[in-house]
């Protein structure tokens, strides 16, 4: 979409783009803030460590065992590894202990919430990040404890698993869509309105000016479930068009790499405030019939699993211990 910038540099030149109908500069003396809170911290180095590791496990016992897991299942018995990697051998059942325990880790999170004493540990942005990694890691691990063979009660845990997984990845669309504070509590309308303020005025603090400002293709309320999705859909990826243009002007304009990543989030977070102003009360209604759905896969996943494990210590699959 054409949009016409007239900002000035400190020394008072006028800055152009002949290559587009656009044209600014930016004083990279001056310092933004910060709009995403984000911080390198030993909490994340531990999970990005874990993430490394899980997927090193994953691929080392696909690479190893892939023989043994693509064997038919009445050969599988004769195969070298089956003692160790069939479900109850030592790395196999070891793949369902800590798929199991990755799941019941997840609970941490929503634990937190109604927990004080745990409120003082960490952001909620890294709570949030460790229940998406154990979400995820959890059904994979569980994955090669199957041997990729499903049936019995077994199976009912593994594919409830999957479905809370896979439903996860809507809530996390969801979640990402509703605005909130560096607390990781959910603004208002009011509050957003307040902080599209703030954010042009950091604009114009770094000597942005705008003739029209930053357009959002914004979708109307939907009155149904599906238009309601769509709406979401169409206003993302309207932010993501949008926010390539942007970086295609930046690079054009020849701006520091740091400068650049400073002026990117602060106008990706007013794309993304304005088309939240918009669709606030969507996407609310959308993650609370997310939520009610979600919960009952989740105490499905927890039942058969309590289910799995004792009948597992009941027959004396009790892995090392």
């Amino acid at each position: 979409m054409p949009t016409h910038y007239a900002p000035t540099t400190k020394s008072g030149e006028r800055a152009s783009l002949h290559s587009m109908r656009a044209g600014f500069s930016i004083d990279s003396s001056v310092t933004t803030p910060t709009t995403s809170g984000r911080t390198f911290n030993a909490r994340m180095l531990i999970l990005y460590g874990l993430i490394f590791i899980t997927i090193f496990v994953i691929f080392a016992a696909l690479r190893f065992a892939g023989d043994y897991y693509r064997a038919p299942l009445l050969e599988r018995p004769k195969h070298t590894l089956h003692q160790t990697f069939k479900p109850s051998g030592l790395i196999g059942q070891g793949f369902g202990v800590m798929g199991g325990l990755f799941c019941v880790l997840t609970l941490l999170y929503p634990l937190r919430k109604r927990w004080r004493l745990l409120e003082n540990f960490g952001a909620p942005r890294t709570w949030f990040q460790f229940h998406i990694y154990f979400g995820i890691a959890g059904p994979l691990l569980a994955t090669l404890h199957t041997t990729f063979k499903f049936g019995g009660v077994a199976s009912i845990c593994y594919w409830s698993m999957m479905l809370v997984m896979a439903s996860g990845f809507v809530g996390r669309f969801l979640f990402a869509q509703l605005p909130r504070n560096q607390r990781g509590v959910m603004l208002s309308l009011k509050e957003i309105e307040a902080e599209i303020k703030v954010v042009q005025r950091h604009l114009e603090t770094i000597g942005w000016r705008s003739e029209r400002g930053v357009a959002v293709a914004a979708s109307p309320q939907a009155s149904n479930f599906s238009a309601g999705w769509r709406s979401l859909l169409r206003l993302w990826l309207a932010r993501r068009r949008e926010m390539r243009v942007w970086r295609q002007r930046l690079r054009a304009q020849g701006l520091s790499s740091a400068t650049a990543h400073r002026l990117l989030a602060i106008l990706s977070r007013q794309l993304f405030l304005e088309g939240s102003r918009v669709t606030l009360d969507l996407t609310s209604r959308a993650f609370s019939h997310w939520h009610t759905l979600h919960l009952p896969f989740t105490y499905l996943m927890f039942i058969t699993l309590l289910i799995h494990a004792g009948l597992a210590i009941f027959l004396g699959y009790t892995w090392i211990f």
